[in-house]
């Protein structure tokens, strides 16, 4: 019987392979789209960021990183009766190094912006807003663990109408201002009241998960507290949500990340309304 069940399994394996189809997994090409990271707030340059999409199942290698960074596009930004052609820098406070940035264009509270990227026969627009800034009540150092470390604590009292807001953090006047760990935020739930919520550092990169994101007695912190219109809100808000997705084994990803970037493009292209605090945390 021993014999005739290993007969049994024996052709059944065979039968198996003999069925079975090779799998050859035919990927459609992707479109080319210019890949826009730009904001403007008041008083400030445009500054914008380019690159291009980049295919799932693509070899990544630092050439193909030099690849994907438009260096050679032309972008205009629109404001009023104005127009500007951006002029390309180098700032390696940013990734990738190389920023467009205005130089005669800056922003105004209230004002309305549109960009304009070409590239390769390409063009992508976006247009945003600079809504009115909202000032911080307070910001104070909130320890924990010993008091050597802990987070900030920032409060302020949300105007009539609908507002959403995005918070930025440094402890370093040569860094770029890094976003909290809350991506955006909506006052659905406080309208016109006064709220607050604590803060963590935000991490530099999405790699680095190990990251300290506590502050440390003593130090220097400047909060960057900015208002945002609706596009731009959603945009970040469904951003964060395909991070948690990402971290998170058990979830998917249902639906696409908004952007307000039309034409050959994606990404985002928002307008800041800024109100700045400094705090030693003490």
């Amino acid at each position: 019987m021993r014999l005739f069940h290993f007969i049994i399994f024996l052709v059944m394996v065979f039968t198996y392979y003999s069925c079975r189809k090779e799998f050859e997994a035919e990927f459609v090409p992707i479109d080319d789209k210019i890949i826009i990271d730009g904001w403007i707030e008041q008083n400030g340059n445009a500054k914008v960021l380019l690159t291009r999409n980049f295919p799932y199942f693509s070899s990544f290698d630092s050439a193909s990183v030099r690849d994907l960074i438009l260096t050679r596009a032309k972008v205009t930004l629109r404001a009023d009766e104005q127009t500007e052609v951006l002029t390309l820098t180098r700032d390696d406070k940013y990734f990738p190094p190389y920023v467009y940035v205005s130089n005669e264009i800056l922003g105004e509270i209230n004002g309305n912006y549109e960009i304009m990227a070409e590239f390769g026969g390409k063009t992508a627009k976006a247009t945003t807003t600079i809504p009115y800034p909202v000032p911080l009540d307070t910001a104070y150092f909130s320890p924990v663990a010993g008091d050597t470390i802990g987070s900030v604590y920032i409060e302020f009292t949300d105007p009539p109408g609908k507002h959403f807001y995005r918070v930025f953090t440094r402890n370093d006047v040569n860094s770029p201002f890094i976003s909290s760990s809350i991506q955006a935020i909506s006052d659905i739930y406080f309208s016109e009241q006064t709220f607050g919520f604590y803060l963590k550092k935000g991490s530099s990169s999405l790699l680095l998960s190990s990251e300290d994101n506590y502050y440390h007695k003593g130090d220097t912190v400047t909060i960057k507290f900015c208002t945002i219109d609706q596009a731009h809100y959603d945009f970040w808000n469904s951003f964060q949500e395909e991070v948690m997705n990402a971290n998170n084994p058990f979830a998917a990803s249902l639906t696409a990340v908004n952007s307000n970037v039309e034409g050959d493009g994606l990404g985002i292209w928002g307008g800041y309304g800024v109100n700045y605090k400094t705090v030693i945390l003490e």
